[in-house]
């Protein structure tokens, strides 16, 4: 908790592995001061919680490149995704006490969360992994990792079916729609409060 109220919480998740959901925190974390981020790593036996900054810090990880992009804190929670991982998540939200927000990257904490936002990423031919669907399900913003105007994506029914807003960002060339999408996200923010 913070003085001005509960933790914000920003999910933000991605239809494949390399979809450019760490380039999208990195954006969100250079705009939103205050705020710090959880990387979710999806393992095959245990579950962790790392807030050491010597293993964050290691160069090449994505805890860095949040590090690196103003993120006021890091956690990094690996799991194989079951019952563990709400436990897990329910430490690292603790030790983001005192800040505005937390920007949470991966689709598995979204079984357990409820986001005041989540934002769902995808390339331009729309392909999905089948156990991202739900995560797209649940957008608020769809982002489509692409600057080029796409009239006719492959997004399941289901993905657009909630009416998400779409922004067309080049997520790790930093091109596109990102002061569009920087405003909509800070104004999502401030009317969730």
């Amino acid at each position: 908790m913070t003085a001005e109220g509960p933790l914000k919480i920003i999910s933000v998740a991605g239809a494949h592995s390399g979809v450019g959901k760490t380039s999208l925190c990195s954006i969100l974390l250079k705009d939103l001061k205050g705020y710090g981020a959880i990387k979710f790593t999806k393992t095959a036996l245990y579950t962790s919680v790392v807030d050491d900054e010597r293993v964050l810090c290691e160069p090449g990880k994505d805890t860095q490149v949040y590090l690196e992009s103003g993120a006021e804190r890091v956690v990094w929670v690996q799991s194989p995704g079951g019952d563990e991982l709400e436990e897990a998540l329910d430490i690292a939200l603790t030790r983001m006490a005192g800040l505005k927000g937390v920007v949470i990257e991966g689709n598995s904490p979204l079984r357990f969360l409820r986001p005041d936002l989540a934002i769902f990423l995808v390339q331009e031919e729309g392909r999905t992994k089948p156990s991202a669907e739900a995560a797209g399900g649940r957008a608020d913003i769809i982002i489509i990792n692409s600057e080029k105007e796409i009239k006719d994506t492959m997004l399941s029914a289901e993905i657009l079916q909630k009416g998400a807003k779409v922004f067309r960002i080049n997520a790790v060339g930093k091109k596109g729609e990102i002061d569009k999408f920087l405003a909509y996200v800070r104004e999502y923010i401030k009317f969730a409060e």
